[in-house]
């Protein structure tokens, strides 16, 4: 075929190639030009810095990124009949379950005029990929049929609600609410970016451009949690929750010499016997502390009077009404005239109450200032938010009465967090050096990590002689007092027992308890210091600190003990049964009865386990257990017969 006009055509063509050359050429102009934003669906959005993740001690997750799905539906890409959106809607229904059939026919109908229709705001990475593999969603390869997959950012707790509340949420605008997330926020949240977008109708997407500037992510908190011993204090927690029906319950590890918080747990009962971490009791609420409160009100009275614990107070056979008080004060034992030391290992309220009464009644101010140095009145330095202020009156309160400074020497008229109350015991563990509760232990960047800080203080609260008295009184409440329940573990705890009566101001209601424990372990050598509080248990069951509370103290000492394999102190636990001897004592009396039966079998019957073993072995003995923890009953072959070769001894539990 002849063309006509040849040059002409030739003459066309090189002008739309050059036409369309000067339109590439002025569309990347614009585009590299610092006015693109000024065009019409442009605009600068902020990038958001990927957030830092947040480990525990020995870097397991704890909370980290991850993305979530919401499923839309554009009528406008979709072009379908309405034999294809009955099918799409009977694979919804089979994939998401949580419509029916008609409900998602009747949805994409309405979504077809939409545009933006949500079909659901939270899909799985496994429901996205059924969906995927649909019919419909594969019809096109561009549109999808007009099914819309967005992700969005989310923030997951790995291990459920383990310390839920203590590690903190986030808004949807992923912005802090409370907990750790809260606390260093500024640190995980890094910096934002910025970008040039094109927006839209609806679609967002990001584009190239000189001003963009790159977000730096956050960096990983790596905090002082440890997920075996977060699972003893819940498990020994929730069990006794259970048990005894109560409204929530407290339990708080803590390390004596660092003051890292190893595990805390706050469990409140959301509906019949099930419970959850949602609010932080150890820092927020405000208690009375009950009889754990006697530590301090002993500890003033002896660094004012550098008196001896084994001075005497007559605790009235049990019941003394104070000056001014509309109803006498009754112990739960009958006690005269006795000891500071039994007074306190048996709990006596009036015996605490006549001591400090006797010596600060003409000056209470004296006893207050004295729990101020202490630190009690300090609001706790914990790295989280909505920490309580401590309440610890002075005389010239409006509230204060006549009764008020003995109700305050048992831990009545006073406000003080689970958490107040634990850094208290915990410093005398640490021979009077305070030291600042904390969970946050360091910061990542990569493979880098930076500690965190801490100031730690130089001086004790107290001289050296108090705490060495107060550490006799609270090893006493363990060996001969309320807390005699611990005497058959395998190494020496001291602590202190509290029952609150909730409401003693309102006579005509049934009383209300809360039961607690708060002490550390092992004694001769503090590693770690536990506070447990049980709050309103059924009271037909039990309501004393030393029936709710120890008992889960009891269960975590216990439990960490087994997981570090046995190591504290060889044979801690032979003092704990004989008061009046020493352990070189009964190791020698041990010995000498081994020297004089050198061809028979030692007797190992009433020692704990851990002791007889570890006397056995080192003796040469093979040896085999029989149960599970506790002191030997029995042992076969029989004490004192004849040794037979390669034969074992076999201890039963």
């Amino acid at each position: 075929m002849k063309i006509k006009h040849p040059l002409r055509l030739t003459a066309i063509s090189l002008f739309m190639i050059g036409l369309s050359t000067a339109i590439v050429i002025t569309i990347i102009k614009v585009i590299n030009n610092d006015n693109y934003a000024e065009i019409e669906h442009l605009r600068t959005a902020i990038i958001q810095a990927e957030r830092g993740n947040i480990y525990t001690y020995d870097y397991q997750l704890l909370a980290v990124n991850t993305l979530k799905y919401e499923l839309r539906f554009d009528g406008n890409y979709a072009d379908a009949s309405e034999e294809e959106l009955k099918e799409l809607s009977r694979d919804l229904a089979r994939i998401l379950k949580n419509k029916s059939q008609d409900e998602y026919f009747n949805a994409l109908k309405e979504g077809e005029s939409d545009g933006y229709y949500l079909l659901h705001p939270d899909v799985s990475v496994f429901q996205i990929g059924e969906i995927k593999k649909t019919s419909f969603y594969n019809k096109d390869r561009y549109f999808h049929g007009g099914l819309i997959i967005k992700e969005k950012p989310a923030r997951i707790k790995t291990n459920s609600n383990t310390a839920a509340r203590t590690i903190g949420d986030l808004y949807n605008d992923f912005t802090p609410k409370y907990g750790l997330e809260y606390s260093y926020n500024s640190e995980l949240s890094g910096v934002d970016g910025k970008s040039l977008v094109l927006d839209e109708n609806k679609y967002i997407r990001q584009l190239s451009h000189s001003t963009n500037i790159k977000p730096e992510p956050g960096q990983d908190l790596i905090t002082t949690l440890e997920l075996d011993y977060q699972d003893i204090l819940e498990q020994a927690l929730i069990r006794q929750l259970e048990e005894y029906d109560a409204n929530f319950g407290v339990a708080i590890l803590m390390e004596v010499q660092t003051g890292q918080i190893k595990a805390i747990s706050n469990l409140k009962k959301i509906q019949s016997n099930k419970y959850a971490d949602q609010e932080n009791f150890s820092v927020k609420q405000l208690i009375e502390p009950g009889s754990t409160f006697k530590m301090a009100s002993l500890m003033a009275y002896l660094e004012d009077t550098n008196g001896d614990i084994n001075d005497t107070i007559d605790c009235k056979n049990g019941e003394y009404r104070f000056k001014g008080a509309q109803i006498s004060t009754i112990d739960s034992e009958s006690l005269g005239r006795v000891s500071i030391k039994e007074a306190f290992a048996k709990s006596s309220n009036i015996g605490v109450a006549r001591l400090i009464t006797n010596h600060y009644a003409e000056n209470p101010d004296a006893f207050i200032n004295r729990l101020y140095h202490f630190g009690l009145g300090e609001q706790s330095k914990i790295d989280l938010i909505g920490v309580s202020i401590p309440e610890i009156k002075f005389s010239n309160d409006i509230s204060w009465s006549g009764v008020s400074l003995p109700w305050i020497s048992y831990g009545y008229e006073i406000g003080l967090t689970p958490i107040d109350i634990l850094t208290f015991y915990n410093t005398v563990a640490n021979n009077g050096y305070i030291v600042h509760p904390y969970l946050g232990h360091s910061f990542r960047t990569g493979s880098k990590s930076f500690k965190i800080e801490r100031n730690y203080p130089s001086h004790t609260i107290c001289s050296e002689s108090t705490i060495e008295k107060i550490k006799l009184l609270l090893r006493e409440v363990v060996l001969t007092g309320t807390a005699n329940s611990l005497n058959n573990l395998p190494f020496p705890v001291s602590g202190k027992t509290g029952t609150t009566v909730q409401n003693y101001g309102s006579p005509n209601q049934a009383k209300e308890y809360q039961a607690s424990f708060v002490g550390y372990f092992p004694s001769n050598a503090p590693k770690y210091s536990c506070f447990v509080l049980i709050d309103t248990p059924n009271k037909e069951k039990g309501f004393y600190g030393s029936q709710v509370a120890v008992p889960v103290f009891k269960e975590i000492a216990e439990q960490i003990y087994l997981k570090e394999g046995l190591k504290w102190s060889p044979i801690p636990s032979l003092n704990s049964r004989s008061i009046t001897h020493s352990l070189k004592d009964v190791l020698d009396e041990y010995y000498n009865r081994e020297a004089t039966v050198a061809n028979n079998y030692p007797s190992v019957v009433g020692l704990h386990i851990r002791d007889a073993v570890f006397l056995l072995e080192n003796a040469g003995y093979h040896v085999i257990v029989k149960g599970n923890f506790g002191y030997v009953k029995k042992q076969y072959p029989k004490p004192n017969t004849p040794i037979k070769n390669d034969l074992a001894i076999t201890l039963f539990i």
